[in-house]
């Protein structure tokens, strides 16, 4: 209801004004609506608006709330543990080590310190973009597995490995690998393979001793002698029997 204004007449005791009667009605009418606004209709149940007015109870807005000074912050709890700080031109600043959760408390984001970010999730995390695009290095604990079809690649080769669903990979340039050493290991079938430009560690005292090298007799292919001149190279069947031998020359 619009605020009653009591009628006062044109010129003091004109008779034009209201009577008593009807400013008091007025009046009450006034207080009526002060009431039912700020408190039950007939207690009072929040202060009075002040330059600092503190709600005790649920408030609602029913229109924009504005901030208009910078620095402005929100505290929430009791003890303002908890607060959103304006940092004029540049966004809002959660306080410490708070964090925002979503949906559920294993699902945040937060700042254990002042250079580390968190992202946790109890599953996962999914990026749903076009591109992402990382400045930094990756440091990771578990397996990381692309697309079937996918591709392996740099700016100007993004294809430089391709993997297909069935894991074969295929290089579109010729693998360039260490002069050191070449090691192909399949040890999860049995067989291990060690081909070597420097001896068995690829420099010190045995560099230049063997070509292909290997300590275990039943691998597919196995040196029986130290040196390339004069070595003898046994082809192993799966029953680890020789099956074809080859001289070195």
């Amino acid at each position: 209801m619009a605020i009653q204004t009591l009628g006062l007449g044109s010129v003091a005791d004109d008779g034009t004004g209201d009577t008593l009667r009807i400013a008091g009605d007025k009046i009450n009418d006034n207080f009526l609506d002060v009431y039912t606004v700020l408190g039950d209709g007939t207690t009072l149940s929040t202060p009075a608006p002040s330059a600092s007015p503190t709600f005790t109870g649920d408030t609602s807005i029913g229109n924009d709330l504005s901030l208009i000074s910078d620095g402005a912050i929100l505290n929430f709890g009791e003890n303002s543990e908890v607060n959103l700080t304006h940092v004029h031109n540049t966004g809002l600043l959660l306080n410490s080590t708070s964090v925002i959760q979503f949906n559920d408390a294993s699902q945040n984001i937060g700042a254990p310190n002042a250079t580390t970010l968190d992202i946790n999730a109890t599953d996962e995390i999914e990026l749903n973009a076009t591109l992402v695009d990382v400045n930094a290095n990756l440091d990771v604990s578990g397996n990381i597995i692309i697309g079937d079809g996918a591709n392996i690649g740099s700016v100007s080769d993004t294809d430089a490995m391709a993997i297909a669903s069935t894991g074969i990979v295929t290089f579109s340039q010729i693998p360039s690998l260490p002069i050191n050493s070449i090691e192909i290991s399949t040890q999860t079938r049995g067989a291990f393979l060690v081909m070597e430009a420097g001896g068995t560690d690829g420099a010190g005292a045995n560099a230049g001793d063997n070509i292909i090298d290997e300590t275990d007799s039943d691998d597919i292919i196995h040196e029986s002698a130290t040196d390339l001149v004069g070595s003898v190279f046994n082809v192993i069947d799966s029953a680890g029997m020789v099956v074809r031998t080859i001289n070195s020359v």
